[in-house]
């Protein structure tokens, strides 16, 4: 019987003996109705110590079999269960409840672990990016490199400004210049070359700097007119030649040259320029092909041959 049930008991006995304590009290006699009413109270004291104990047996038997239920389950969960540490009684249940503590401990590893993963994939990613760009401008400088050299010694674009090579070139004609045929020989008789009227010794690192200087990407920018620094002009002389400028004509060595690419629309006209050159190692004497309105090496001299950019292709 459980402790409700007793004390449910005892109340109902209580209720029944205060109406029988009523209707004893209410009778005509005095006397007996005393002693009955001490009778009654004796009776109801004794149900009421009798009630008192068998609660507090109650409470006593509910508390062995918590006791033995608690004892039970620490026998089964393989401890005692530590409660002045809450965190840890929590997850010794776990433990002993479905064995996922171990589970539980990889989780917060795992997840303690993903700022570390995150963190490492952006160095990763700025190191990923860093190398491209690195990549790229190395590419950019090698292919830079590659077009100089390209351009200094083996193909570039060109226009002709001015009429001193008429009929051969016209004004604003575009022409392909090679330095390749010079690259294990000497410009010979008769090639039409570009050269640098500065006569700026020629190197890799000038074909650099002026290839950023003197391009049309530049001069579309600067809006500036580099026609005076390259020149075009024929060979006339070479090294260890000698060259006499007559009244009827050009000689070589003493030899009246046949040019037969000079312009036909007009006579050459010698007399302003009468004189005598000898052509010393690494020097080479140029003329324009429109004798009369070409400044060449009557007039500015012998031209070294390494201020020459290349040979005019397709002439």
């Amino acid at each position: 019987m459980s402790e409700n049930d007793l004390k449910n008991a005892a109340d109902k006995l209580n209720d029944e003996l205060e109406i029988e304590r009523v209707n004893f009290s209410s009778g005509d006699g005095e006397a007996p109705g005393q002693e009955i009413a001490a009778e009654v109270q004796n009776v109801t004291d004794a149900v009421e110590s009798a009630a008192g104990e068998a609660v507090s047996a109650a409470q006593n038997v509910s508390e062995d079999v918590s006791e033995a239920g608690s004892s039970a389950f620490n026998e089964t969960a393989g401890g005692p269960v530590i409660s002045e540490d809450m965190v840890d009684s929590s997850r010794f249940f776990r433990t002993a409840g479905n064995g996922t503590e171990q589970k539980d401990a990889a989780q917060d590893e795992e997840f303690a672990k993903q700022p570390e993963k995150v963190s490492s994939k952006k160095q990763k990613g700025k190191k990923n990016v860093g190398k491209e760009i690195l990549s790229w401008i190395l590419t950019f400088v090698i292919a830079f490199l590659v077009a100089i050299i390209i351009n200094a010694y083996f193909f570039r674009i060109s226009k002709v400004s001015g009429g001193s090579m008429l009929q051969t070139f016209t004004d604003g004609q575009t022409v392909f210049i090679s330095r390749a045929p010079y690259i294990f020989s000497e410009p010979k008789y008769g090639d039409v070359v570009v050269f640098d009227h500065d006569q700026v010794h020629r190197n890799i690192f000038v074909e650099i700097k002026e290839s950023v200087q003197y391009n049309i990407i530049t001069m579309s920018i600067t809006k500036k007119n580099f026609s005076h620094k390259y020149w075009i002009k024929r060979v006339i002389g070479v090294p260890g030649d000698t060259i006499e400028i007559k009244l009827d004509g050009v000689y070589r060595n003493g030899v009246r040259i046949a040019e037969d690419y000079v312009n036909p629309a007009e006579i050459p006209n010698y007399s302003r320029n009468l004189g005598v050159w000898k052509v010393g190692e690494g020097q080479l004497f140029v003329m324009g092909d429109n004798r009369n309105h070409s400044s060449d090496s009557r007039v500015i001299g012998l031209i070294t041959i390494n201020s020459v950019l290349g040979k005019v292709l397709g002439q």
